[in-house]
């Protein structure tokens, strides 16, 4: 079983894979909304199938955290589109 950890100076503290600066939403969104193949991606990131089924399992285990997390990063995604059009509009 592969470890998932948080450490807050890596990827603002969300949950990944240990040892790695991949995060448990890097794999979910790429596995589960990309409906890619979970061998694939785990060979894409140079990381074993289990790994990625860890991931997977953590997601799903945690799914209240996890909802969580995917909502602030949509909200700080939001909040750069505003700050970067703001300084487009100021720029021009």
């Amino acid at each position: 079983m592969v470890a998932i950890v948080t450490d807050s100076d890596i990827r603002s503290g969300d949950p990944c894979i240990e040892g790695t600066r991949i995060s448990v939403l890097d794999i979910k969104r790429r596995v589960i909304d990309g409906d890619e193949d979970p061998f694939a991606v785990a060979a894409e990131y140079d990381l074993d199938g289990a790994a990625v089924f860890d991931a997977l399992a953590y997601y799903y285990d945690n799914a209240d955290e996890m909802r969580e997390l995917e909502a602030d990063a949509a909200e700080r995604r939001q909040a750069i589109k505003r700050e970067s059009e703001r300084l487009r509009a100021e720029l021009t």
